[in-house]
């Protein structure tokens, strides 16, 4: 039979022959027995299902191979063709491993049901590259939740592994062969981190080729973090078509003064690109906002845009930037661009076209930097859905008597659809910072929005954390204005 998949599962080759509806966590878990990646959410919240993905990086990357945490049980079994899968028993093929050895010694397993994720995402930080550092690590560690409550042994462990290996060097190689011989990786699996598999299947190369219909049942999926937490158990008869696996559609590149973001461009590459950090100087402070790291390597944009929630975190921002997608139409090739805030039609519910799919994404007036603004509130700091969204970004000419220019306030959770704030961001365009004029915009802000009451917040908590974030966006960027001294008297 023909290979169907094929990847590295801890070093080993694996072929698969027949097609596999399975996600990477049953197949761990019933097909290979390696029952150490544990089953606990299957919503990619608690990070117990936690492996170590690695794939082609982005181009121009500094690493040849991406290492990426992932939770198992929103990676369907297909995406790992080319792909190199690690487990907690990969990493434990000479006995617990350094970091499983530290965790012991700090009493920080506990129960240990979710220390093997937690093994994983402190490998997939020391991997990466960048440095290593407590806040780092702990960061690293956002998506693991312990059950047993046990988070200061875990935190000192993660300081204890920033002490360690804070002198990894930034070569690919060097750390790769650092953290072989230093316990965090067995020498014989490092040995097979330098490359990865030809895949089975062949990925299009031509970024214009229009996409093909397999049959009425298919489905394109990003990273599937949305998908699969309402399709956990896969339904033979769907195809999933794996947009991901398309390098055109991880690209990001420059078509003259706009910035290109292929549809599935993930979180993590959006907030970690140097083009996109170009033109929001700043914004990849904001990375921790959205979910957690093994959700951000696989949420894609145009994911985020297609499942229009009305508090998609994403959304918000690439409104305000005054993004555009460019919808491709199959089998006709042709293609079409629209505001984002224009694609909404109601509450999930898309302007697409019978064959029209999501293809990029694109940020205008690439050449020149924007000021940038997020704000959100939700029940937990972190990890957390939106009760409320919004961002503000806009260009401020210099010198004396400096106004505002293309300004663009979005809000999120105020209405059945993302909203772009139009009257609002006209209202403030060409005009001087000025306390009077921060309280004209919080007044047509709420005449714009149509929030309703339901679990996450009242429509009046609504209303009122819009204008509390419009305030917090001026604070936020024009903080020698003074403004707080005037607006809080």
């Amino acid at each position: 039979m023909d290979v169907k998949l094929r990847f590295l599962l801890n070093g080993v080759l694996q072929e698969i022959t027949q097609d596999h509806s399975l996600l990477t966590l049953d197949w761990l878990r019933r097909e290979q027995k390696l029952t150490g990646t544990k089953e606990g959410c299957r919503e990619g919240d608690c990070g117990a299902c936690l492996v170590l993905l690695g794939q082609k990086p982005l181009e121009g990357a500094d690493y040849p191979i991406e290492w990426i945490p992932v939770t198992s049980c929103l990676l369907p079994l297909d995406e790992l063709d080319g792909r190199h899968l690690i487990t907690i028993e990969g990493l434990s093929q000479d006995g617990p491993g350094a970091i499983a050895q530290i965790l012991h010694g700090e009493n920080a397993s506990q129960c240990g049901f979710c220390s093997p994720g937690i093994v994983v995402a402190l490998t997939a930080r020391l991997i990466a590259g960048g440095p290593v550092d407590s806040a780092a690590l702990d960061a690293a560690l956002e998506g693991n939740l312990c059950r047993c409550t046990g988070y200061a042994s875990i935190r000192r462990s993660s300081a204890l592994v920033a002490q360690r290996f804070a002198d990894l060097s930034g070569d690919y190689g060097q750390r790769i062969a650092a953290l072989a011989q230093r316990g965090v990786l067995p020498p014989a699996l490092a040995q097979t981190m330098v490359s990865l598999p030809k895949p089975a299947g062949s990925p299009r190369s031509d970024r214009l080729k229009p996409f093909e219909k397999h049959r009425d049942t298919t489905i394109l999926l990003g990273g599937g973090t949305d998908y699969l937490v309402r399709h956990g158990q896969r339904e033979a008869e769907v195809h999933l078509e794996y947009l991901d696996l398309e390098d055109h559609n991880r690209a990001i590149f420059r078509d003259k003064d706009t910035l290109v973001l292929g549809s599935a461009v993930t979180d993590h590459d959006f907030f970690t690109s140097t083009e996109v950090q170009k033109l929001v100087p700043g914004i990849e402070a904001l990375e921790a906002e959205v979910a957690s790291p093994a959700i951000r390597s696989r949420a894609t944009l145009g994911g985020n845009i297609a499942n229009a929630s009305p508090v998609a975190d994403m959304t918000a921002m690439l409104i305000a930037l005054g993004a555009r997608v460019r919808l491709w139409e199959s089998p006709s090739g042709k293609n079409r661009d629209l505001p984002v805030e224009d694609l909404f039609t109601g509450y999930k519910k898309l302007a697409l076209r019978e064959d029209e799919r999501i293809a990029e994404i694109r940020l205008p007036e690439a050449s020149r930097a924007r000021a940038f603004s997020f704000e959100k509130a939700a029940k937990r700091a972190r990890l957390d859905i939106a009760a409320v969204n919004t961002a503000m970004a806009c260009d401020l000419e210099t010198g004396l008597g400096s106004r505002l220019r293309n300004v663009r306030i979005s809000a999120g959770g105020v209405g059945p659809v993302p909203q772009f704030l139009r009257q609002t961001s006209a209202l403030a365009e060409g005009q001087e910072v000025s306390p009077d004029l921060v309280r004209e915009l919080c007044r047509i802000a709420v005449q714009e929005i149509h929030p309703i009451s339901d679990v996450r917040g009242s429509a009046e908590y609504r209303t009122t954390m819009i204008e509390r974030f419009i305030i917090a966006h001026f604070l936020r960027l024009f903080p020698e204005s003074h403004l707080e001294e005037e607006l809080f008297k």
